[in-house]
């Protein structure tokens, strides 16, 4: 299985979200789509894909009104985004780096207690870690309202293997990520550390746990997204991912 593609990813990123974060997926005009999510108002789980022309960007806007969310485009390079420029200008974009590790990874071994769950949703000490990944108070509680309702109504999906891993230290559940594997390729998600338990190494340990895991249930390739620049996909490359793509979220409207 050489190097997955940008739609390849794309793909396995919707089936990975769709039945606990995304609700469904439609189908337009000229190879477009648009993710929605009932319960989660986000821009990054309400957006059109693959828009190449002004009929597959009137039916993804109207696909967005009718969901009363504001249209919101993912461009898959550099040339989409101005493709898109062209039909409208964006409130808002946001840069972000697709990454990917190609599986198994050289990763040390950890003497920290890493939980692994496969189940759709995830267990309590799970959100223990996830709900206090910021001590923001705005940030918290968009979590709690939006989030982990969403995350524990999960449900399961045939040719998608769900897997929650929580690590513990002294303090108890520290750190936490998920992944979700089909066909040779595991997304990892929700990478989380409890704010009080920061900048210990602790995340990077958690990932290293889910690299390992993967390539046990018989992935062949990890991947995952975060915002471009900023740091975090130094952190990844630390631990053996390597930006892959760079799409960019063009939105109508600011978050």
């Amino acid at each position: 299985m050489g190097a997955p593609t940008f739609e390849e990813l794309r793909d396995a990123h919707l089936a990975a979200l769709t039945g606990s974060l995304i609700d469904g997926v439609e189908h337009g005009p000229g190879g477009a789509g648009y993710a929605w999510a009932r319960a989660i108002p986000d821009p990054t789980l309400n957006f059109a894909y693959g828009v190449r022309g002004p009929d597959p960007f009137a039916w993804a806007g109207a696909a967005a009104l009718g969901r009363a969310r504001a249209p919101a485009f993912l461009a898959r390079d550099a040339a989409e985004a101005a493709a898109l420029r062209t039909l409208f200008e964006p409130a808002a974009a946001y840069p972000a780096s697709w990454m990917v590790a190609r599986l198994p990874q050289s990763q040390s071994a950890s003497d920290r207690v890493v939980q692994v769950h496969a189940a759709p949703a995830p267990p309590p000490d799970f959100e223990q870690v996830f709900a206090h990944l910021s001590d923001d108070a705005a940030v918290k509680a968009h979590l709690r309202r939006f989030y982990l309702p969403a995350l524990r109504a999960a449900r399961a999906r045939p040719g998608l293997v769900p897997v929650h891993l929580v690590l513990h230290d002294a303090s108890g559940p520290a750190a936490c990520a998920s992944l979700y594997l089909r066909g040779g390729l595991a997304g990892l998600y929700n990478v989380s550390t409890r704010a009080d338990r920061q900048r210990r190494g602790l995340g990077r340990a958690v990932t290293a746990a889910a690299l390992r895991e993967a390539h046990v249930r018989g992935a062949r390739w990890a991947f995952l997204q975060c915002p471009a620049g900023g740091g975090i996909e130094a952190l990844y490359a630390q631990v053996g991912f390597r930006a892959a793509y760079a799409p960019e979220l063009l939105c109508m409207t600011e978050r």
